[in-house]
C-alpha cells in the first residue's frame, strides 16, 4: 500500500519560500534528513551532488535539517553550514522534529524518495546508498516520465581571504591554517606566505621536520607537503573521515573521526602501529584499547604518555594511555560537541598540564585542569569556534563562523584578532 507523504509547507524554509503539494507536484523529490554535526550526513553531500546532476530534469533535493544539538536549531548556525559545506539545495528547519517524527525517521542520514504525486517510493539510512537511490529513479522515470520544477535556493558569497578556518596549528617557525579547500601557511605577524590549494576539506595538520601533514575529511586521507611547501603527495589513503593529527616525531596520531577511532602510523614505513577503539562502533565505553568504544574522534593532543581527545557526538573529553581509554567529561552539561583541545607541554609558558578545548556549539573555550578535574570557561562570545593550539602563552583559536583567528594571551587574559594580510 502506497504512503503518502506528510506536508512540508508549514515547516520553516530556510534558503527558499515555502513549497506545496501543488509545487512539488510532476517531480521527483529526495528528502535528505540530516545534521550538520554528523560526519556521515556530510559523507553523503556527494552522491546528493551526483543525484542532482544526473537527474537535473527529473529531481529535486531538499535537505530536511533535524537537529541533534540546542545549538543546531537555530536558522543562522544551519545558514552558517550550508555556506560551510556547500550546500546548495533547499533545507528546510525541523529543529522541533515534527517531520522527523511524521516520517518515521530514526537515524542520521536518512534519505526518502518521493513519487511525482507525493507518495513515499523508498527510504534508506546511512552511507552507501547511491547505486539504489539511482536504480530507484530511473525505475520511476521509466513508469512515470517525471518532470521537477526548477526552484533556485538564496545563496551568499563568503568574502575575504579566511573563510570558516577549521583547524590551527603553532609550530615553531609557522602558523597554519586550515579553511574551506585550503591551507595558509603564515608567519605569526599575520603575513601568508603560501596557500596550499585544491584540498578536500583540510582538517588537522602535523609539522614534522619540514614536512606539513595534512588530514583530508572529504579526501579521506593525509597528504604531505614537502620541499618548501611546493610538492605535494599523499602519505596515506582510504581513511575514514580523518580530522585531526598528532605526532611525537615519530609516530603520526590520526583521529579516524568516521570510524570512530584513533590510529597511529609510523612516520617512516607508514605502517599502521596502533588502533584505539572499535571500528565502526560508536559509544561511549572506557577500557582497553581494543575494547574501547569511541563517537566521532575530531581532536586530539599529546601531552607526554597521555593522547587527550575530544569525542564530539558525545561531547566527551577523554584520554588514552598506558592501552587504556578513560573519559574525563562526559556531560552535556559541561561540553557541547566540542571538536578540537590542545594540551599545553609542560615548561612551554603558561598552562602547562592543562588541556583546552572549544566547546563548539557552546561557543566558548574552556580549560580542563586534570589534576583537579575542574573545568573553567576563560573565554566566551565565541562563534563556532572548532580548531586551537597553543604556543607559549598565547593561543590560537579558530572562531569559525566570524572567519577569523583569535590569539588569547593567558599571561594576560587578554584576546587581540589576528590581522591576515597577503604577501605582496
Amino acid at each position: 500500500m502506497a504512503v503518502r507523504s506528510p506536508s512540508l509547507e508549514s515547516a520553516q524554509w530556510i534558503n527558499h519560500v515555502p513549497l506545496c503539494k501543488k509545487d512539488l507536484e510532476g517531480g521527483l523529490v529526495l528528502l535528505d534528513f540530516f545534521t550538520y554535526c554528523c560526519v556521515n550526513c556530510l559523507n553523503i553531500l556527494p552522491d546528493l551532488k551526483a543525484l542532482e546532476k544526473e537527474f537535473k530534469k527529473e529531481l529535486l533535493v531538499i535537505g530536511i535539517h533535524s537537529a541533534k544539538h540546542s545549538h543546531e536549531k537555530e536558522t543562522s548556525n544551519i545558514k552558517e553550514a550550508l555556506k560551510k559545506y556547500k550546500i546548495d539545495h533547499i533545507v528546510i528547519n525541523d529543529g522541533d522534529l515534527n517531520l522527523w517524527e511524521a516520517f518515521g525517521i530514526k537515524a542520521w542520514p536518512s534519505l526518502v524518495l518521493l513519487d511525482s504525486k507525493g507518495y513515499i517510493i523508498s527510504s534508506y539510512q546511512g552511507e552507501g546508498h547511491l547505486q539504489a537511490l539511482r536504480e530507484d529513479i530511473k525505475q520511476e522515470i521509466q513508469k512515470t516520465k517525471p518532470s521537477s520544477k526548477s526552484f533556485k535556493p538564496d545563496t551568499q558569497e563568503i568574502k575575504g581571504l579566511l573563510k570558516f578556518p577549521q583547524k590551527i596549528l603553532a609550530s615553531q617557525d609557522y602558523l597554519f591554517i586550515s579553511h574551506l579547500d585550503e591551507v595558509l601557511v603564515c608567519t605569526y605577524e599575520g603575513l601568508v606566505l603560501h596557500k596550499i590549494s585544491n584540498l578536500k576539506e583540510p582538517q588537522g595538520m602535523a609539522y614534522v621536520n619540514g614536512s606539513l601533514f595534512i588530514a583530508l575529511r572529504e579526501g579521506n586521507c593525509i597528504i604531505e607537503i614537502s620541499e618548501n611547501f611546493l610538492k605535494k603527495t599523499i602519505f596515506l589513503e582510504n581513511l575514514r573521515n580523518p580530522y585531526d593529527l598528532d605526532s611525537d616525531g615519530i609516530t603520526l596520531f590520526v583521529a579516524l573521526a568516521g570510524a570512530h577511532q584513533i590510529k597511529a602510523y609510523d612516520l617512516t614505513t607508514k605502517q599502521e602501529i596502533l588502533a584505539i577503539g572499535q571500528e565502526n562502533s560508536e559509544s561511549l565505553h572506557d577500557g582497553p584499547f581494543s575494547e574501547a568504544v569511541l563517537a566521532q574522534p575530531t581532536g586530539l593532543s599529546l601531552l607526554e604518555d597521555e593522547l587527550y581527545f575530544v569525542d564530539s557526538e558525545i561531547s566527551s573529553l577523554r584520554c588514552a594511555s598506558f592501552n587504556e581509554v578513560n573519559s574525563l567529561i562526559y556531560n552535556n552539561d559541561e561540553l557541547q560537541h566540542p571538536l578540537d583541545l590542545t594540551a599545553g607541554q609542560y615548561g612551554d609558558g603558561c598552562g602547562g598540564g592543562r588541556v583546552f578545548i572549544t566547546d563548539s556549539y557552546n561557543n566558548k573555550l574552556k580549560v580542563y585542569n586534570p589534576q583537579t578535574k575542574e573545568v573553567v570557561t576563560i573565554l566566551d562570545d565565541l562563534n563556532e569556534p572548532s580548531g586551537v593550539d597553543k604556543k607559549a602563552c598565547e593561543l590560537y583559536i579558530c572562531n569559525t563562523n566570524k572567519h577569523e583567528i583569535i590569539i588569547f594571551d593567558l599571561s594576560q587574559m587578554q584576546k587581540r584578532t589576528l590581522e591576515l594580510r597577503e604577501y605582496l
